[in-house]
């Protein structure tokens, strides 16, 4: 899963793959609040899952929401 929300953020936001780590924040990737809000739908869309942009937020680095993206896909 977090190689697949990797993908996503290289593609979509193209953010570089030296800049992704399992402890980056959003902050750590340059998401400011609109592209968090971009990323939560990019997730929803990307993996059929609803998580919120209050949700990722909150969560901030990225081990933890994949963490919830794999939940809320188990979930369903």
């Amino acid at each position: 899963m977090y190689e697949s929300v990797k993908s996503l953020l290289t593609n979509e936001f193209k953010i570089s793959e030296d800049r992704i780590a399992p402890d980056s924040t959003l902050e750590d990737l340059g998401l400011d609040s609109l592209a968090s809000v971009e990323f939560a739908l990019a997730l929803e869309k990307g993996f059929g899952v609803e998580i919120t942009d209050d949700e990722v937020v909150e969560l901030e680095r990225l081990d933890r929401i994949v963490e919830l993206v794999e939940r809320r896909k188990q979930a369903s």
